[in-house]
């Protein structure tokens, strides 16, 4: 009677774990959709900053808005990366014992995994170019910083001259030609 008793919560256990590891099978399937928009989002806004890298006059304060929503973007994926691995820690062992009955979900969940990476190369291609430009914008913007504080000082040079040259009988002899 108790090896029979034995035998059926086993199963029961066994039955209740498969239905379990469905539940985090899906929760994980979910949480790479979710990640997939983000990364897509991420592109998207790495491109805009691409654009707004080559304007004539970037427009810095979208450009900062721009990078924190990034930010907040790279926040959500560090969550759903780090409950993913946590879901899969836990049924790892169940899924390599059980591949055939999960192989569907597990060919799924790799096909999107290579679709999450393909965006994460492209958004690095593009933030290496960005980087380029930013760098650009930079001596650019230190050149004019540069050149304008040159003409400050002329001018105020000038002016400060300026009343050590004016004399008399110059602005007297200026208006006897009139």
């Amino acid at each position: 009677m108790i090896t029979m008793f034995v035998v059926l919560r086993k199963g029961i256990g066994e039955k209740a774990h498969m239905e379990n590891t469905g539940v985090y099978i899906s929760a994980m399937k979910e949480s790479l959709k979710k990640k997939h928009g983000i990364m897509a989002q991420l592109l998207a806004y790495t491109k805009e900053q691409d654009q707004l890298l080559r304007q004539e006059r970037m427009d810095m304060e979208r450009f900062e808005q721009l990078l924190g929503e990034k930010d907040e973007l790279l926040q959500q994926i560090t969550t759903l990366d780090n409950g993913f691995t946590s879901i899969f820690q836990k049924i790892s062992a169940g899924l390599e014992a059980d591949k055939q009955r999960y192989v569907k979900d597990i060919v799924e969940m790799q096909g999107m995994i290579r679709e999450i990476t393909d965006i994460g190369v492209q958004i690095e291609g593009q933030e290496r170019k960005n980087k380029t430009r930013f760098e650009q914008y930079l001596v650019k913007e230190r050149q004019e910083i540069k050149k304008s504080r040159q003409s400050s000082r002329t001018a105020v040079s000038y002016y400060q001259n300026m009343p050590d040259q004016h004399h008399a009988w110059q602005t007297y002899f200026m208006d006897q030609k009139k």
